[in-house]
């Protein structure tokens, strides 16, 4: 069963966890033509395959989904998932945002509290993700984030984050403005 986990951000971003009563919103927003092009399954995604999903996630508690909200509103998504607690590790991803909300930096802030929460609250020691290497808009935030590539294969770069010590300062961390 999923814990709860309290909104978190700053004074321009907060996440919240996933609901019931977003699906259709971030379906209409994972579905968008824009959006799905950068996700490793394109195809449209159907409202049971979504709601399926859903019933999955809900009782996992090693897999957290947040609505990104800017001036109370939604205006994306991001998550966490595949915690694996022994190794202290997780991938992160699901970043979308909604059509009105691009180009207000709403992705870098986002992303950047998603670190601090996997870091601060999760206790994790680094995270990866996968991003289409063509994707050149998400890796250069990516990289500002303090993610590094690692691997590519197949059309994806891999990139991680350490939490570590000699990673610090991060570019996210409690100093930071965003």
């Amino acid at each position: 069963m999923k814990r709860a986990i309290q909104p978190f951000g700053n004074s321009v971003v907060r996440l919240r966890l996933l609901s019931e009563s977003d699906l259709d919103m971030t379906m209409a927003w994972r579905n968008r033509d824009d959006v799905r092009i950068w996700f490793k399954n394109s195809q449209v995604i159907t409202h049971d395959q979504n709601r399926a999903w859903y019933a999955r996630y809900s009782e996992r508690d090693d897999d957290f989904t947040f609505i990104v909200e800017a001036q109370g509103q939604p205006v994306g998504l991001a998550a966490v998932y595949g915690i694996d607690p022994a190794n202290a590790t997780a991938e992160v991803g699901r970043f979308m945002l909604a059509a009105k909300a691009r180009g207000r930096g709403y992705f870098e802030l986002a992303c950047r509290q998603l670190l601090r929460f996997c870091a601060e609250t999760l206790h994790l020691k680094s995270v990866f993700l996968e991003v289409k290497e063509e994707n050149e808009r998400a890796i250069r935030v990516y990289a500002r984030n303090g993610f590094r590539e690692v691997a590519n294969a197949g059309g994806f770069l891999r990139m991680t984050c350490s939490f570590s010590e000699a990673a610090a300062p991060y570019p996210w961390g409690a100093s930071a403005a965003g």
